[in-house]
């Protein structure tokens, strides 16, 4: 018997050994067949063509609704940001134009009146120099165009989640991370980014549509600007990159702002490195800006290329020379708080930090070990024109990110320093998202612990978000000991010993709704959900909380919204 069972099994392990050699010679054949595909492919070549003028095509800065979205006029409105004529479409009749004369349009971007025209001899590009309305053209690409290329999927890694290890605090693994920057009061409040919309421009988000850890996660879309490979096969980069935003499982991790909005945007090609990837990098955010977002995080830099004739020089780190530096300016002129990775080549032979690190008005964010340590890789400043970067610093030496295989791990680089300082932020603004995003960047560098001494190295240093908590409350408007409106009220008993919270016609089932009490502090004190048939809740008002001070706040959370109200006692 013992004999027939190991025949067996090695009969098994023998047609199972057979069929895993045909799949690997079947992905191998595959793989073999597009690299022969591309290689026998003519060149082919990209060039950024700079247009002179946007003749009217019936846009007005009267009508915006024409060619941005509701939210994204809510927001300039709210940013104090006047819509002009770069907001208006490149035309269309020129990239008709264009494309007539035998080139192919892969990008375009209304800010800069730029296209990027794709053409297999790089000879028609003096063609294109000819036409009237064309100003000039620079080469930004070359290679071989694969369509196939970055379809195929890696498999998760096989979790029992029975097995998972449970922390003994809500933040799990990345308890750490919320400590360096004292942030754990903000989260426990109930700040985690609810109402704010978060881009993350990146390389790829490999698996993010089948990994169970961003199950419940807020998303409200994604696009893909190169032309080539799929937004969820391409690279997993973007996917650890949003997991330390974004997941929210409590007791084994929590993401910086896991109940943000987020849209996920593809502008990095990873299977090459040229300019042309600024322009895709534009046109990304470009299209954040059209549909609203309030923040975007992109963890992706340049300095060399394939091609070294177009790489930078340190001179060239001005905050006006890269494009992709001159866009992420743009983005904040147009009322968008932008947050990039400072790079990871401080302990290689460029050391600076990257593009689109140097501009002026972005947040520019380096890596410390969770010692709050600086770490070796991450790329140190000055600017060529003396300024300080990178801005800020978080940890990135390890960070806690979940990959493509779908497990959590540990990855290092500013890649992960960034988005975790900015789901940290976008937490911060849901407090007042009424502040402007100088306002809000003033705060988090204000509580830094370097600010009154920045150096090149730590910038302004490591933020203190219960700090900055304490600042944004206080920017709330104060109510004197009651307040009421259209969707609830807030008021003491008659006797002055409890405070009510009442709902008044809700939108969803009452049970949809909780609130949290907290002190003058921030620093929750208790909470209540509502019951299905009970249209309010009681807070007593302790001695204890007295002592904290003479304003409190309540916290209302509904599925979609989230007030806060600073009450006068």
């Amino acid at each position: 018997m013992r004999i027939f069972l190991f025949a067996e099994i090695g009969l098994h392990l023998f047609f199972n050994l057979q069929i895993m050699i045909r799949y690997f010679l079947a992905v191998c054949l595959f793989g073999f067949s597009i690299w022969m595909s591309a290689q026998t492919a003519p060149h082919q070549y990209m060039f950024r063509v700079y247009l002179k003028d946007k003749p009217n095509a019936g846009y007005s800065v009267a009508n915006p609704e024409k060619f941005l979205s509701g939210r994204s006029i809510e927001r300039k409105n709210k940013q104090n940001v006047k819509v002009d004529a770069s907001d208006f479409p490149v035309s269309a009749d020129y990239l008709r134009m264009i494309q007539k004369s035998g080139a192919k349009i892969v990008s375009q971007s209304k800010w800069f009146n730029t296209c990027v025209a794709q053409v297999s001899d790089s000879a028609k590009i003096e063609d294109l120099k000819l036409l009237p309305f064309v100003d000039s053209v620079k080469y930004v690409w070359r290679g071989f165009i694969n369509p196939a290329a970055n379809y195929m999927r890696p498999r998760l890694e096989a979790t029992d989640c029975g097995d998972e290890v449970a922390f003994d605090n809500v933040f799990g693994f990345t308890q750490l991370e919320f400590a360096v920057h004292n942030a754990a009061a903000l989260a426990d409040a109930g700040f985690r980014g609810k109402g704010i919309r978060v881009g993350v421009i990146d390389a790829g988000f490999t698996n993010f549509d089948a990994i169970p850890y961003f199950e419940g996660m807020a998303f409200f879309g994604y696009k893909d600007f190169v032309p080539t490979g799929y937004i969820f096969t391409a690279s997993d980069h973007g996917t650890k990159v949003l997991s330390t935003m974004a997941v929210n499982k409590p007791n084994l991790m929590v993401g910086s702002a896991p109940e943000a909005s987020f849209l996920l945007l593809r502008s990095e090609d990873a299977r090459s490195e040229f300019p042309v990837e600024e322009d895709f990098w534009v046109a990304a955010v470009e299209y954040a800006d059209s549909v609203g977002v309030d923040m975007v995080n992109t963890s992706l830099g340049y300095s060399d290329f394939d091609d070294k004739s177009l790489n930078y020089n340190h001179a060239q780190l001005d905050g006006k020379t890269s494009l992709m530096t001159r866009a992420a300016d743009r983005a904040f002129e147009k009322g968008i708080l932008v947050v990039g990775s400072a790079g990871n080549e401080g302990n290689k032979p460029w050391k600076k930090i990257t593009s689109p690190g140097d501009a002026r008005n972005i947040l520019t964010i380096g890596a410390i070990s969770p010692d709050s340590v600086i770490t070796p890789f991450s790329s140190v400043g000055p600017t060529a024109d003396h300024r300080i970067k990178p801005d800020l610093v978080s940890v990135g030496g390890p960070a806690v990110v979940i990959g493509q295989n779908g497990a959590i791990g540990l990855s290092m680089g500013t890649s992960f320093s960034a988005p975790f300082m900015a789901g940290l932020i976008a937490s911060l603004w849901s407090i007042n998202p009424e502040l402007n995003r100088q306002q809000i960047i003033n705060i988090v560098k204000q509580s830094a612990d370097r600010y009154q001494h920045p150096d090149t190295i730590y910038g302004y240093g490591i933020p203190d978000f219960g700090k900055a908590m304490s600042v944004v409350l206080e920017t709330l408007p104060t109510y004197d000991k009651k307040v009421t409106n259209n969707r609830f009220s807030i008021a003491p008993d008659a006797a002055n010993k409890n405070y009510e919270v009442t709902l008044i016609e809700p939108e969803y089932t009452n049970d949809a709704y909780s609130v949290k009490l907290l002190n003058q502090q921030g620093i929750k004190v208790t909470e209540r959900q509502f019951e299905e048939k009970k249209n309010f809740v009681s807070f007593p008002i302790t001695d204890e909380l007295s002592k904290t001070g003479k304003f409190i706040y309540f916290v209302i959370d509904s599925p979609f919204k989230q007030d806060v109200i600073r009450i006068k006692r």
